[in-house]
């Protein structure tokens, strides 16, 4: 692919786990995978947030100490850095209360103004090579429709039920997805590993770009692109939301913009997300988990996770107090 000459301005936001460092260096061997195919950088902004904050999991300073952790991360940033783009960087530490959804909500809200497309990455997650070309083509339908608020998705492998079949590669809707143990060991179903070079490969086979929609919000947040004219229209996390971004963005979406939302997906342009990453948890005190499995986190995490779903019920029953995080630090501070 010839370099690129980018018509329209993006942001790539990106909040880091400080357990997630290790997973963070395949992450930027993704960027690089990406970016490579611009020309005009300055139309590229980068932010990244590491947040180092300990309120669930405790670093274990006999594997890795809290100063070492922060010059992996900036290794990443200088690797981008040194290709020619202006990366937007933050650390986080101290006794706030700042995660995920809280950082997705501010990158919408602070670059909405700045550029034309959002995109959320994830360090599980490639953005496939193409995807800036994809974007681009999309742009130009949707000017010449009229159409400026929208989400698009790429596709990915086959995922756990029928009702994410939307969103689903072209050549991944008939694999059956096995749920089991070693489930995130398989390559044609979601949640496992797959390389920067088979995901070119598969992408490689594309003659040109195959969309299609749905009007209804089907979000998996892992490079998920948003049109700015969306969030300038209020469409964001709302702040109720705790954890559950993609899931609050689904429900503002649909609050907001109704009949007339609209998501595009481009059917034969495959993303990676590795939700089961074999170093998605490193250097956990107290916890062997580097897959990232629900059952084996600890309690206080799994307490965050019931109070976002409690905000959840109260967000689309339309009435009820919203728990926040005061909520959650008597929680823990009783413990």
């Amino acid at each position: 692919m010839s370099q690129l000459t980018l018509q329209n301005k993006y942001v790539i936001g990106v909040h880091v786990m400080w357990f997630e460092i290790e997973m963070y260096a395949d992450f930027i061997d993704g960027m690089v995978n990406l970016l490579e195919t611009v020309e005009n950088k300055e139309n590229v902004m980068i932010d990244l947030c590491f947040n180092m904050l300990q309120h669930f999991e405790k670093v274990d300073e006999d594997k890795i100490k809290k100063h070492e952790l922060i010059i992996k991360f900036k290794k990443g940033v200088a690797t981008l850095e040194s290709m020619g783009y202006i990366v937007n960087q933050e650390i986080k530490d101290g006794d706030e209360f700042y995660f995920h959804a809280d950082y997705r909500r501010d990158l919408n809200y602070n670059y909405c103004k700045k550029v034309d497309y959002v995109m959320w990455g994830e360090t599980d997650s490639f953005f496939p090579r193409e995807a800036f070309q994809v974007v681009e083509v999309l742009s130009n339908y949707a000017d010449s429709q009229n159409i400026h608020r929208y989400l698009m998705s790429f596709a990915d492998r086959k995922m756990w039920d029928s009702s994410w079949d939307p969103l689903v590669h072209v050549d991944y809707r008939d694999i059956e997805f096995i749920d089991d143990d070693n489930g995130h060991l398989y390559k044609n179903q979601a949640k496992s590993q797959l390389s920067i070079e088979e995901m070119n490969e598969i992408n490689a086979r594309a003659e040109d770009f195959d969309f299609s929609y749905i009007q209804y919000p089907k979000i998996s947040g892992a490079c998920l692109v948003l049109s700015s004219d969306l969030i300038k229209s209020g469409v964001n996390i709302p702040p109720c939301l705790l954890y559950n971004d993609d899931e609050g963005l689904s429900i503002l979406s649909h609050k907001l913009m109704g009949q007339n939302f609209i998501q595009f997906v481009c059917q034969n342009i495959l993303h990676v997300h590795a939700r089961r990453h074999s170093q998605k948890r490193m250097y956990v005190k107290s916890e062997d988990n580097p897959h990232s499995f629900l059952d084996k986190k600890n309690s206080d995490f799994k307490n965050f996770l019931e109070l976002s779903r409690y905000n959840i019920g109260v967000l689309t029953s339309g009435q009820g107090k919203f728990k926040e995080y005061n909520d959650l630090k008597q929680i823990l501070e009783s413990k």
